[in-house]
């Protein structure tokens, strides 16, 4: 929509290639400067990245994540018309660009082997990273049946007491009154 602020997010692990592409589509050329303004920032709110999107450039964002979590990208229209934006996000081994040095120093065995090998470097941190997951809902989970448990004879215990209590209460109430 004319002049708002949109924000997506992504998750990155620890130590991960990420990448932001951004580029405007439909531009309208107001005369007056760049009407969509782009920002990165980590889980920690710090900006990683800011531009302005110029005509129908592209813009990129290569980066190496140092804070893992949800980094967001917001895009900032100033324009009084709506604005396109084509938004890409590639994380891993989908970032990893050979370019020309490929075709000039490399083999395609070799690549291939590299290519390999970045894959299953991926996949391994991936693994490690859901049995991080994995083991920290566990120990969530134990915690949170201690405190059930916990709650449980606590409740209990109150409710004996004040069945004590009533029993003890009635049984002078009635003494009292003479009808026991």
């Amino acid at each position: 929509p004319a002049t708002s602020k949109r924000c997506v997010g992504e998750q990155f692990p620890d130590d991960a290639l990420g990448k932001w592409t951004f580029q405007q589509r439909d531009y309208e050329a107001s005369g007056k400067g760049n009407k969509v303004r782009v920002t990165v920032k980590d889980p920690k709110k710090k900006l990683l990245f800011s531009t302005s999107l110029v005509d129908d450039t592209l813009a990129e964002f290569p980066f190496t994540t140092k804070v893992p979590g949800l980094h967001k990208a917001c895009l900032e229209n100033r324009h009084s018309k709506p604005q396109r934006v084509a938004l890409s996000v590639s994380q891993g081994f989908a970032v990893k660009e050979y370019g020309k040095f490929v075709d000039q120093h490399v083999g395609p065995i070799t690549k291939q082997l590299d290519d390999a090998m970045g894959m299953l470097n991926e996949i391994a941190t991936e693994m490690d990273m859901s049995l991080t997951r994995e083991e920290h809902e566990r120990d969530a989970a134990a915690e949170s049946e201690a405190r059930l448990a916990t709650m449980g004879y606590a409740s209990v215990a109150v409710l004996i007491g004040l069945s004590l209590w009533q029993i003890i209460y009635l049984r002078r109430f009635f003494r009292s009154k003479k009808l026991l």
